[in-house]
């Protein structure tokens, strides 16, 4: 009966205020947290050795598909100076070669709000010069570049940033906050025993295994492993479970006091690579932590297209979710600019 009811309440959360734990740490929310407690108060040459750990990647905004008629798309629901103060960032969780988590972290600083939507990576879209395939496939042929221009082009976006993490990195920065907690099923904590031994591999630490279900604390290991299942349930589900990591690893870390943020910081930000603005960042990362109570009573995760706005369907024998772009473009825009 209990594991019917935790798998009960993981049905239908299909748009959400934050819950348990989830995959590569906070990706483009927490560089720019990390990038913004490094800048409060502390001294500039402090700073510059920081911001040197980060492995900044520049890309051309001329090659991104860029909707510079965006705003006007959605002026009816919003103001020119909300929309002004909304950043949208892809993060890109990368597992050999592919993007197999791609999420858009959009930070309203005029609401205080944060919304994670996450796009299934099998859904089936146009790549400039690849033809038809999987949303993922255009980072592996074209990595941050094309796989921007691939989700600008198909939605209708104007998103130029970015910040990538691969799947070893997540065990690293989540063992060096201490572990996240999550809820979870027995079929979840099964799977995370079953598996968890690959992940410390990677590492060459012994294996630790989960010895109960509900909410629990995990490892970098155990999380790396959760954050993979795709057995338990199905894509949907295992993009949940990463957007749930995210929101987990941001409320540990938010919840950190200065100096634990200055110590954990190198972890972090080693792991990524990313072409954000520093100096804007910092004006978001002031924002984002002055009215931290707000932001994280606010986060909101949802998934573009859903899992009722598509179908899986096999073309010449692969597997895709396909779906009506127009549709998602739309939800994308009333996601964003409208709620």
């Amino acid at each position: 009966m209990e594991e019917e009811n935790f798998e009960k309440s993981r049905k239908g959360r299909r748009y959400k205020k934050k819950s348990g734990v989830g995959k590569k740490i906070g990706i483009a929310i927490l560089i720019i947290l990390a990038i913004i407690v490094i800048i409060l108060g502390i001294g500039i040459g402090m700073v510059a050795t920081k911001i040197g750990k980060i492995n900044f990647s520049e890309l051309d905004e001329s090659q991104l598909g860029l909707n510079n008629d965006l705003y006007n798309e959605v002026s009816g629901s919003i103001s020119r100076e909300e929309f002004e103060s909304i950043k949208n960032v892809a993060l890109f969780g990368v597992d050999g070669g592919r993007s197999d988590t791609i999420i858009i972290a959009s930070i309203n600083q005029t609401n205080h709000t944060i919304k994670l939507i996450s796009i299934p990576r099998d859904t089936y879209v146009q790549v400039d010069g690849h033809g038809k395939t999987k949303i993922n496939h255009s980072y592996a042929y074209g990595k941050e570049q094309l796989a921007l221009k691939t989700i600008n082009s198909n939605f209708g976006l104007n998103i130029s940033e970015y910040v990538t993490i691969n799947f070893e990195g997540l065990i690293n920065v989540i063992n060096k906050i201490g572990g996240i907690e999550l809820t979870i099923t027995k079929a979840e904590k099964d799977y995370i025993n079953e598996f968890v031994h690959e992940s410390y591999a990677l590492t060459g630490k012994p294996t630790q295994l989960l010895n109960s279900y509900g909410k629990v604390k995990l490892t970098g290991e155990q999380a790396l492993t959760h954050a993979r299942n795709r057995t338990v349930g199905n894509d949907f589900d295992r993009e949940e479970r990463q957007r749930d990591v995210i929101t987990a690893a941001m409320s540990k870390v938010t919840d950190m006091s200065l100096s634990e943020m200055w110590d954990i910081s190198d972890s972090i930000l080693a792991e990524v690579k990313t072409n954000l603005d520093v100096s804007e960042c910092m004006g978001i990362a002031a924002n984002v932590l002055s009215n931290s109570s707000t932001y994280l009573s606010s986060i909101t995760s949802k998934q573009v297209p859903s899992e009722t706005d598509g179908k899986g369907q096999k073309i010449d024998g692969v597997y895709y979710f396909v779906c009506d772009l127009e549709k998602a473009s739309q939800t994308f825009k009333d996601t964003i600019y409208g709620e």
